[in-house]
């Protein structure tokens, strides 16, 4: 342990230890509580590296004294450099996913060489103490029952337990991100975010932005985005170019010819008459076959031609693959509806209309089906949450050439306020395209660089791998 870690470490633990000694007042929100060592937290540090584990205590509602108090878990992971540079921040998408698993690999973040790397809890994600994990949903989707009951189903058990649903938002992970910065001690810090992260960055940088240092979004998702109108346009462009990108290859050209008309003729003809399958019960609809079309990935993109020429032969052995999806436990359900029934979907036109969305065949295009936010019963967000975050804050933004959920426009978008601001594209990338851990580190090398020196970085964003790099090849054949 170097010295400046051991300083903050004792300075950690002394907190910690007035704050279980002492009877908690309101003057001592927020405070961190470290864990001591062999103390449950919900993630291990490989024994390599020096980190402090913790738990930032702050209210679910500020605003009110009697509020319950929240627990959101903290890893800082130390470098082991003398003289360190400002802490870099995980903030992990969603909305509803849990970043601490990302603490487990610290390894693969090359910015720990000179700076503390933090990785943080939303609240209401898995780990925090609530959770808004929404179990009757997860069961609803996996068991194809009800889900708007299920969702009441959820939402009366958390009321039942005294949570406000209506605290968990961008809004207020932003005020425990500047209440986390302020009981650290630092006086600026860096953002690496990815997708809902993003969202979540940027709405800090609205209100401290004097806080940050720069950030790294990658795969934007900004306010300004009404993903809920756009998401199904999104995905129909992203396959329309991946099938114009495989007729201008050599090799792709030639093993699927005519791959765009032949898969979207496919996609009306299925519309006009869904399929029937053996061994499958319902119909199979034009949103069921787009939904085959692996395009999560860097690596399942190298997938997609073939996969839709497939799709557009109907090839039985790919339509067997049509079941459920899976649901993962560890994903907060309850905190995405929050989330998103606050700040998203009420600033859409889906939220008014329920007429099937025209694009491929009906493709549902809210994040969140309209009538479950209905069940949700969280108020809006104040309107102005969605204007363009303008900002000086030194900003790399990293975008999917490919990417349906979170495509290139957005990134453009975003950097249309942000006058410190570049937007690189990743050839044939897709989502999250620095933590495509198979790929070639293309753009985690992007990020790396940018936090080494930011202003320079953006001065000659040409001279590094995102212009220079070789795509990876489409596969011609099914593995």
């Amino acid at each position: 342990m170097n010295l400046a870690s051991m300083v903050f470490t004792i300075l950690m633990l002394f907190m910690a230890t007035a704050c279980q000694t002492e009877p908690v007042s309101e003057a001592e929100y927020p405070r961190f509580e470290i864990v001591a060592d062999g103390e449950d937290f919900p993630v291990s540090i490989p024994g390599s590296f020096d980190a402090t584990l913790g738990w930032l205590v702050v209210k679910e509602d500020r605003q009110s004294p009697t509020s319950l108090e929240i627990r959101l878990p903290v890893a800082v992971i130390h470098s082991e450099a003398e003289t360190k540079k400002s802490p870099i921040v995980y903030l992990s998408g969603g909305p509803g996913t849990s970043a601490m698993r990302t603490a487990a690999f610290p390894g693969a973040y090359p910015w720990l060489k000179d700076r503390d790397f933090i990785v943080f809890g939303q609240r209401g994600t898995h780990f925090a103490k609530p959770a808004l994990m929404c179990p009757e949903y997860r069961e609803a989707v996996a068991d194809d029952g009800d889900l708007i009951e299920a969702a009441n189903a959820g939402r009366s058990r958390l009321d039942g337990t005294g949570i406000g649903l209506q605290n968990y938002d961008s809004i207020a992970s932003a005020k425990d991100l500047e209440d986390l910065r302020s009981v650290l001690g630092f006086d600026t810090w860096s953002f690496y975010a990815g997708s809902y992260g993003t969202r979540l960055a940027l709405i800090y940088a609205k209100s401290y932005s004097d806080k940050l240092e720069s950030m790294v979004l990658d795969s934007p998702l900004p306010p300004n985005a009404i993903y809920d109108d756009e998401s199904a346009v999104n995905l129909e462009q992203a396959l329309r170019a991946i099938a114009a990108d495989c007729a201008g290859d050599e090799a792709c050209g030639a093993a699927f010819p005519d791959l765009e008309s032949r898969f979207f003729q496919t996609i009306d003809k299925v519309t006009a008459s869904p399929l029937l399958v053996d061994g499958i019960e319902q119909p199979v609809t034009a949103p069921d076959l787009v939904s085959l079309i692996p395009m999560s990935s860097e690596s399942s993109v190298r997938n997609a031609p073939i996969t839709m020429d497939r799709v557009a032969r109907l090839d039985p052995a790919l339509l067997e693959q049509l079941t459920g999806p899976a649901q993962a436990s560890d994903f907060a359900w309850g905190m995405r509806f929050s989330v998103w029934c606050r700040e998203a979907l009420p600033f859409s036109e889906r939220s008014r209309s329920r007429s099937p969305n025209p694009v491929l065949g009906g493709y549902e295009s809210a994040a969140i089906d309209p009538e479950i936010c209905q069940a949700w019963g969280v108020p809006p967000v104040d309107p102005s949450f969605i204007e363009p975050v303008s900002s000086d804050v030194p900003t790399l933004i990293i975008a999917g050439e490919f990417d349906p959920s979170t495509p290139p426009v957005w990134g453009a978008l975003a950097a249309k306020t942000l006058s410190q601001s570049e937007v690189i594209t990743i050839r044939r990338g897709s989502h999250s395209s620095t933590q495509q851990w198979g790929g070639d580190g293309c753009a985690m090398s992007l990020a790396a660089d940018f936090f080494s020196a930011p202003k320079t970085f953006l001065l000659t964003p040409e001279t590094h791998c995102g212009s220079t790099r070789t795509p990876p090849d489409y596969r011609l054949e099914w593995e």
